[in-house]
């Protein structure tokens, strides 16, 4: 099980927004959670699971994907199943809780026999993840540190197991 990020700073700012970083007037500490969601930080992901690459150099935004892991910990605990979207496309990653195992298909090219790893081990990973995009976040742009969307993710990543409704993406 691997999930990992490449940063690439060409692409922390959002499209729409190079003008006004370049005056200073965007705020990362209160820039709003969808805009950190769906318009920044688009990074290089790798989501490989067996020797599968589900995700293989993608460029995603990075906090969306942090969510939409986050979410999946909750929707697998409380329901057995759990999706990673992508709204950009018709691409799907499902996820399947069977006994104490994840076994992961996705709507192309899942391999004949699914690959799976124990839940506590896609937990692990999810949690490196999440820890390891918000430290980089922060250390790169430290005024993150005080932006709710953040915050937020933290919280999710502090009880996995409480509510969300859902792993938007």
């Amino acid at each position: 099980m691997k999930i990992n990020f490449t940063p690439d700073s060409s692409s922390d700012i959002g499209s729409g927004y190079e003008k006004a970083w370049q005056d200073g007037r965007v705020d990362l500490a209160t820039i709003s959670a969808t805009d950190l969601r769906y318009g920044w930080f688009a990074y290089q992901i790798d989501f490989k699971v067996g020797g599968h690459a589900f995700l293989s150099s993608t460029r995603e935004p990075l906090v969306d994907i942090m969510f939409t892991l986050a979410y999946t910990l909750q929707e697998l605990r409380a329901g057995g199943s759990a999706e990673i979207n992508f709204t950009e496309n018709s691409y799907v990653i499902h996820l399947k809780l069977v006994g104490n195992r994840v076994r992961f298909t996705s709507s192309h090219r899942t391999p004949a026999v699914p690959p799976e790893c124990p839940f506590e081990d896609y937990t692990a990973a999810v949690r490196a993840f999440v820890a390891s995009g918000v430290a980089y976040l922060v250390e790169s742009r430290p005024a993150l540190a005080e932006n709710p969307a953040l915050d937020e993710l933290r919280a999710l990543m502090s009880n996995p197991a409480g509510g969300g409704t859902g792993n938007q993406e």
